[in-house]
């Protein structure tokens, strides 16, 4: 029994040993982010879908660049927001679909996919091509 005790007295003092105090640098300051508010772009779906694809159509390239390609997302997201409910009313399917591309170009941008994001401009593309051919 002896050697039992003292297995587990050197187990013991090497798991102590292995923990240190936690320490805090207070150098690092936190402050508080500033709520930001987004106000969305104006005019008709015929002015602002040719903008949305022209941003999805940087995308790829600020992934590659390491460039802003969240705020380019953002603005994407913004100029759909403003032409959605249009869409959505005069074609169903072509919203859903410009809905789901515009998805996948945030993850593309999330993920630092720059093959998702020209494939999710393709995409978008074609939609909005579709869209305005028959509207």
């Amino acid at each position: 029994m002896r050697a039992g005790k003292q297995l587990t007295l050197l187990a013991l003092s090497i798991v102590t040993v292995s923990c240190a105090a936690t320490t805090y640098d207070s150098s690092i300051h936190v402050g508080t982010v500033a709520p930001t508010t987004t106000v969305l772009p104006t005019g008709t779906a015929a002015e602002l879908l040719p903008q949305l694809v022209t941003e999805a159509s940087k995308l790829s390239a600020l992934i590659n660049d390491g460039g802003d390609k969240m705020a380019a997302v953002e603005r994407i997201e913004a100029l759909w927001a403003a032409v959605s409910a249009d869409v959505t009313v005069k074609d169903r399917e072509i919203a859903t679909e410009i809905t789901a591309e515009i998805a996948k170009g945030r993850t593309a941008a999330r993920l630092n996919r720059p093959g998702a994001a020209d494939k999710a401009y393709r995409n978008l593309t074609a939609l909005v091509q579709a869209y305005l051919a028959g509207a």
